[in-house]
């Protein structure tokens, strides 16, 4: 239940990815990422999908030197050629689910408006650019890169 008053209808579905990253589940970004009980699973399905498709482009450069490397699939790679390969699955899901979580915060205006029940929680900005710097965060993370860059030029 969220915090106003709603049943979450939790959505079991996966959403099959390239074989190379790890599937996601619409369910564990639900429970994991306390989304507002007012969404509806389509949403929440698009979100991830088009989240997805974003990571994986950012993370394309990644794929290939891994591919190169013999790594076939994140999760079962052959730990010598990635350690923690658990952990990389996660940080992977987090970017996904971050972008998506912010991407779906966008839309909570449009989905429920209320002026008595105003919940700056689920719809100020900030909310959105912190979940898209979570996201980055992790992307950053996993191509091995620190969270700034600075450049000289």
């Amino acid at each position: 239940m969220s915090f106003s008053g709603k049943p979450t209808t939790i959505v079991e579905q996966a959403i099959e990815n390239d074989g190379f990253w790890p599937n996601l589940s619409v369910a564990e970004f639900q429970k994991g990422y306390r989304l507002p009980a007012e969404f509806l699973g389509d949403l929440l399905t698009d979100a991830l999908f088009i989240a997805m498709a974003e990571v994986n482009t950012d993370l394309a450069k990644l794929k290939t030197s891994w591919l190169a490397a013999g790594i076939v699939t994140v999760e079962t790679a052959d730990p010598m050629l990635l350690p923690e390969r658990a952990f990389k699955a996660k940080l992977y899901k987090r970017a996904v689910y971050c972008r998506a979580k912010a991407s779906a915060l966008q839309q909570f205006a449009t989905v429920t408006r209320r002026e008595s029940a105003e919940n700056t929680g689920k719809e100020a900005p900030e909310r959105e650019d912190t979940f898209l710097a979570f996201s980055q965060q992790a992307v950053r993370a996993l191509q091995g890169r620190g969270r700034i860059t600075a450049k000289l030029l």
